[in-house]
């Protein structure tokens, strides 16, 4: 974390640093998910990925995607977009305030086959030619005057660390309130999204090269331990987190207490979490689809069974007991082979 002298950027919305966020994951954002997670340290969420086109247009999508409205309990709540086009984006905005939004987020770090055919994410990203549309999404988003929430960005690690650098400083002056870095690159021609951990020294190092705008690290997580030592070492304002969070939703709470010097917390065990996910699943109605926990196709069943599968993970709660031992060959590979975090912020 920042030291003397390095002090803690202002953050959006009113957060407070370490900033502990739930990442966008396709079909495993839902709202009970979210409800569990916030029960447990998490002090920012997003949704799964939501195309621009779609909830600028349809209002049935935008029902199927937000319900109602963002409810108080469920904020502060970024919506994220895939998008390319500056005027889609701020209408789909327009309406993601309408609908209770604290923030909207722009998909830049998607490595997908889709959204390479359509043209978002890490692949409009990937390209310096492209960095004029993405600067003039935030831009037309953030000179808006009905507009009155944060614009955000997730984007990946470009192809040099000055290029991610330029990038990065392209998105704050055009006026990003908040920017996640996953500390790998586009791997183009890779059947997987990420090849090797992530750099998080070239996090810092971006985050250090930024004159104001707060920065969310994001990679390297397997345990409460990750967190901490992701923070201090990349000096960012909070973390994102994906993979993990899904293994223990209990993740932030226990890594917070690690950097208070509490001690590893051993409870709420698996188990207990998967119970109290299931609670929140019938206080979300989860048992009728018509309450949509997924706009990408997914039941809410399957939704539902993912995540208790992920939760029964030998990797959740029941593995930290192994982080006191020296490392291993057999734990490194693990770390590599696991699925990356980007991944889950894909539809399948």
């Amino acid at each position: 974390m920042p030291g003397a002298g390095d002090a803690f950027r202002a953050l959006p919305c009113g957060l407070a640093a370490p900033v502990y966020a739930m990442a966008p994951m396709v079909k495993q954002s839902d709202r009970a998910f979210r409800a569990l997670v916030r029960a447990h340290g998490c002090t920012l969420c997003y949704t799964e990925m939501f195309m621009a086109d779609q909830f600028a247009a349809d209002a049935s999508y935008r029902c199927r995607a937000l319900g109602s409205g963002v409810e108080a309990s469920d904020r502060p709540l970024f919506v994220q977009f895939a998008a390319n086009d500056p005027q889609t984006l701020r209408q789909a905005a327009l309406a993601a305030q309408a609908m209770g939004a604290d923030g909207v987020d722009i998909n830049l770090g998607c490595p997908q086959r889709r959204a390479r055919e359509g043209r978002y994410g890490a692949w409009l990203a990937n390209e310096e030619l492209s960095w004029p549309c993405v600067a003039e999404m935030v831009r037309v988003c953030t000179k808006c005057p009905e507009l009155r929430i944060p614009v955000t960005c997730k984007i990946r690690l470009q192809h040099t660390l000055s290029g991610t650098i330029k990038f990065a400083s392209l998105l704050e002056e055009a006026g990003c309130a908040l920017l996640t870095i996953h500390g790998r690159k586009l791997i183009v021609g890779k059947s997987k999204a990420r090849e090797g951990p992530a750099d998080l020294g070239a996090v810092a190092s971006v985050r250090a090269a930024l004159r104001r705008m707060p920065v969310l690290t994001n990679g390297n997580v397997r345990s409460p331990w990750d967190v901490v030592r992701n923070l201090e070492q990349t000096r960012c304002e909070g973390i994102m987190c994906a993979e993990q969070l899904l293994k223990d939703p209990a993740l932030f709470e226990r890594a917070a207490a690690l950097g208070r010097g509490e001690g590893l917390r051993r409870e709420p065990r698996a188990e207990e979490l998967v119970d109290e996910y299931l609670g929140y699943c019938c206080d979300f109605d989860g048992e009728d689809d018509a309450h949509c926990f997924s706009t990408w196709g997914a039941s809410n069943g399957h939704v539902i069974r993912e995540h208790v599968g992920r939760m029964r993970s030998e990797l959740g709660p029941a593995s930290y007991a192994l982080e006191s031992l020296p490392p291993t060959r057999s734990k490194k590979r693990a770390l590599e082979e696991a699925p990356a975090e980007d991944d889950l912020n894909q539809p399948s």
